[in-house]
């Protein structure tokens, strides 16, 4: 082979192993990005809520998505790497070997006095040709250190994600603002959890059992969570009462149809004097207007 043919070549080589190298570098600090970042969004979470399947390793299958991720991201940066002169780079690198470094290559299988000659030339001329020059330590080294750095935070966020990941249903919240998913007008309606029975006795007499859980009560277009969660700091105690603070009086016990009749002490006598079915309509009466 050539001798002009195998010093590109070798120059070739070492320049696409450095851009390699840089390849490599971006896709370590891409995984460690993202990696760090599911972790603070608690992706897990979701994942764990997506799957429902304990059986399902999702703390394997989140570092699995962050490299497929980096993989994907740093091919793209790097996806005209294969498209690069490398006779066009260095004759940019060398003004000294323009358009004679392509001239010798072209005509690499010719061999005449002026070609012959011409090879000569930039074969010396390729004598100070360096792939550092091409691609320079700096960056290298610029990319390295960040790749530590990137390393060292997502490790880091790792050990103490407690710490550093957010709460899921902050974000759940934060992304029903956002995008309005999951929010409904309610149009100052309650939301009711349950179901209401014996309806049709509430406007007749008010005895209807009605219950349920209120839970999103619409205040001016806004829905307000009534839920109540059950909290970790102190709150109120109940403490027990004496008897002797209690400021109200207990009535004392009397006759079921003295309460119902609605009159005085002083006609408790007449009362009596009325017959069992007119004291039975009285003491029903009663009963009835208790319940209003």
């Amino acid at each position: 082979m050539d001798e002009l043919m195998e010093k590109i070549q070798k120059l070739q080589s070492d320049y696409f192993k450095r851009r390699r190298l840089l390849l490599i570098l971006d896709l370590i600090s891409i995984f460690a990005i993202f990696y760090a970042i599911f972790i603070i969004l608690s992706a897990g979470f979701f994942l764990d809520k997506f799957f429902n399947d304990p059986r399902i390793p999702t703390n394997i299958i989140l570092p699995i998505i962050a490299l497929i991720i980096a993989i994907i991201g740093a091919f793209l940066l790097h996806k005209n790497d294969h498209k690069i002169k490398f006779n066009f780079l260095v004759e940019g690198k060398y003004p000294e070997l323009k358009e004679k470094l392509r001239t010798a290559y072209d005509n690499i299988s010719e061999s005449n006095v002026i070609v012959d000659s011409l090879k000569s030339l930039v074969l010396d001329g390729l004598a100070i040709v360096s792939s550092s020059r091409l691609i320079q330590g700096s960056v290298i080294v610029t990319k390295i250190i960040l790749v530590i750095i990137f390393i060292s935070t997502a490790t880091f966020i790792s050990l103490n994600s407690d710490k550093y990941s957010i709460p899921p249903d902050t974000i759940a919240n934060n992304f029903k603002n956002l995008t309005g998913i999951g929010n409904t007008d309610t149009n100052g309606t309650i939301d009711i959890t349950g179901s209401l029975q014996n309806m049709e006795n509430v406007a007749q007499n008010g005895s209807g059992n009605i219950f349920g859980k209120p839970k999103i009560a619409s205040i001016e277009g806004k829905n307000i969570d009534l839920t109540l969660y059950s909290g970790q700091d102190t709150g109120f105690e109940v403490r027990d009462t004496s008897q002797a603070s209690n400021q109200f009086i207990k009535s004392a016990a009397f006759p079921v149809d003295v309460l119902g009749s609605n009159v005085s002490d002083g006609g408790y006598s007449m009362l009596m004097k009325k017959t069992e079915s007119e004291k039975q309509l009285i003491n029903k009466y009663a009963v009835e207007r208790s319940k209003i």
